[in-house]
């Protein structure tokens, strides 16, 4: 299994991942598959909590005012304890698709609607070992990360790949690393 961008540090391909699937085939070179990273995260971008205030109805819960990088800014109910303003954070928007399966619809939260949900790494499906700055029983603060309010979380995680899953078969030794594979997709 190789990431295409990986393949992509040696060699230009300027064709789709379906389309260099194709090629390599009809090349010779087993592909069993494309696995596209980013379908298991959507409609997860980068946030900025402007505001947070304590819920009326809760003790443990509060309401941040979050700016998603639209028109105006989107009201999230959470009762994660490490929210503060000023942090970036990933923002689970209504409609968004979570690696658990969760879409993301809009609702109350103890009568204050809710339209999103902040993530932790978990809820991204990521690791520890993912994310060792992370703060592991609440949200993902973004802080030390290299990102911007309404950026696409996948770009972010490095997310955003296609990786291949090669056939290859033991009369090709070649294409047992990845050089091997970067110059077999450059010659095909």
């Amino acid at each position: 299994k190789v990431p295409m961008q990986w393949i992509r540090q040696y060699t230009d391909i300027p064709v789709t991942p379906e389309e260099f699937e194709s090629a390599m085939i009809m090349h010779g070179t087993g592909v069993e598959g494309l696995d596209n990273q980013n379908d298991a995260v959507q409609n997860v971008v980068v946030g900025k909590i402007l505001s947070v205030r304590k819920h009326e109805n809760s003790d443990h819960m509060v309401i941040c005012s979050v700016d998603v990088g639209e028109d105006a800014p989107i009201q999230i109910v959470t009762g994660a304890p490490n929210v503060h303003e000023g942090d970036l954070v990933p923002v689970a928007k209504v409609g968004a698709v979570l690696p658990s399966g969760v879409k993301i619809k809009k609702g109350k939260l103890r009568g204050v609607e809710s339209c999103g949900m902040l993530c932790s790494f978990k809820e991204l499906g990521l690791t520890v070992n993912d994310c060792p700055t992370a703060y592991e029983d609440g949200i993902w603060i973004l802080n030390d990360e290299d990102c911007t309010v309404g950026e696409d979380i996948n770009l972010v995680i490095g997310n955003d790949d296609t990786v291949v899953d090669f056939e290859i078969t033991n009369n090709r030794p070649d294409c047992f690393s990845l050089i091997g594979l970067a110059r077999e997709a450059a010659a095909t």
